[in-house]
């Protein structure tokens, strides 16, 4: 990668190296062209960059000079972009390619983000709604599940590292930088943290983390808190003139109250105080139970009934050739397999195409209750995309997605239950993402 042609704005005759601690636009990694820096991170640098070929954008880290040798750095840079390449969820951001630099220094291209995080987007608009905040919660609460369930501790949930993406309708989050996630190691190796040390961003970080004790999922959920907090306030719990002002108040000073800024039910303003308690042991024990309480704590009036929805979607491949009538007749089948089972369970339908249905199911009131239907919602999505993939054959793809919402129902012309309205119907808010020939729990929605 060797070359110093002359750049634009350089005197006459002198030249800039493209490769220097700092990358110059033009410069190849890998299969990227860096197009402009982004950010000047501590330890990295984050630029703009687009594909060789096809000039799809990415966002490329690349270690800052000065840390090439500097072993720990050199080790967590490896264990962001393992981490990421393990942790596929459609709320974390996505690995496209890793590698090194001639001189040694490694580099990460991850997806492009066309939105901006949380604190910019508070900055600009203010505090969320309590939807808005819901949905951040869910979407973010899966992705952390998630990893939790592979051993990945995030430690750095920060406002600053949730970006906040613009849909047609609404938007999506996604979690980004694991530079210091805690991931569990094979029995008799060490970990990258040694005992004590102390690793995080004050605004966020759990007491026993502060004190550079042992942490767990609970840590997260200290984490998850104070970005519910920000997100219904406009502002952090705990604000100082300095880092040690804010630990000392993350430490020793009582959560502030919701209620002290914003109008918030008691059972919501319960959730956010049990996430900011100070021992872990008092917080809620993981991100499903926190999610069960802060839905029923935002629960529409009992009125409103809750269903569950299962979205079937039979494609062809995106490099697949004209289909032939076959392919066609493999793709009627494995639709008309998944119908008939969810036919078959009561369920009913509020979408058929050609291609896709959607089928759905009222939820009975009850936590417990509730619980026992989106369990049993659990085996019937798995049974209809068995029963889809057996009939189809190689050249259909199923995808299949579950989700829980309170929806609107009202009587069809003959008196029978009909999905009028909801988040169920908006599919574009659930039934994305995901990989084919596995069921899609949308938005941490059904138990997991």
């Amino acid at each position: 990668m060797a070359g110093t042609p002359p750049r634009d704005d350089a005197a006459p005759g002198a030249e800039v190296s493209l490769y220097g601690d700092e990358l110059e636009p033009g410069a190849l990694v890998g299969t990227w062209v860096v197009e402009g820096r982004v950010h000047a991170g501590v330890t990295a640098w984050l630029y703009r960059a687009s594909h060789i070929s096809t000039r799809s954008p990415a966002a490329l880290k690349v270690l800052r000079a000065e840390y090439n040798h500097v072993s720990e750095v050199l080790r967590r840079f490896k264990q962001e972009a393992d981490t990421l390449q393990a942790l596929r969820h459609p709320n974390i951001v996505e690995v496209l390619e890793y590698g090194e630099l001639r001189d040694g220094r490694p580099w990460l291209a991850m997806e492009w983000l066309p939105g901006e995080s949380i604190d910019r987007w508070l900055a600009h608009r203010g505090p969320f709604s309590t939807a808005e905040a819901l949905t951040v919660m869910e979407e973010l609460g899966g992705a952390l599940h998630l990893a939790h369930l592979q051993g990945v501790l995030h430690r750095d949930l920060k406002a600053q590292n949730v970006m906040v993406i613009p849909r047609a309708e609404g938007f999506t989050v996604k979690l980004v930088d694991f530079g210091i996630a805690r991931v569990q190691v094979p029995e008799g190796l060490s970990g990258l943290t040694s005992a004590g040390a102390v690793l995080g961003t004050p605004v966020a970080m759990a007491p026993e983390q502060i004190r550079g004790q042992a942490v767990d999922a609970r840590t997260d959920l200290y984490a998850l808190g104070v970005l519910l907090y920000q997100l219904l306030t406009g502002r952090l719990p705990f604000e100082g003139a300095s880092a040690v002002e804010v630990e000392e108040q993350h430490l020793h000073a009582p959560p502030p109250r919701l209620g002290e800024r914003v109008h918030a039910p008691p059972a919501l303003e319960a959730v956010v105080q049990r996430c900011l308690a100070k021992r872990p042991e008092e917080r809620w024990p993981d991100v499903p139970t926190f999610l069960d309480a802060l839905r029923e704590a935002l629960a529409p009036a009992a009125s409103t009934p809750w269903a569950a929805g299962i979205y079937v979607d039979v494609r062809f491949p995106e490099s697949h050739e004209e289909p032939s009538d076959e392919d066609l007749d493999a793709r009627d089948a494995a639709l008309d397999a998944a119908r008939d089972t969810l036919d078959a369970a009561g369920w009913r339908f509020a979408l058929e195409g050609g291609n896709a249905l959607l089928a759905w199911h009222a939820l009975p009131e009850g936590h417990e209750a509730r619980a026992h239907a989106l369990a049993d919602t659990r085996a019937l999505a798995e049974q209809a995309l068995t029963q889809a993939r057996d009939a189809a054959s190689s050249a259909v793809q199923v995808w299949l997605y579950a989700h829980a919402a309170p929806s609107e129902v009202t009587p069809d012309a003959r008196g029978r239950p009909r999905l009028a309205g909801g988040e169920l119907l908006r599919l574009e808010r659930w039934a994305t993402g995901g990989t084919p020939g596995t069921v899609t729990w949308a938005g941490g929605g059904l138990p997991g």
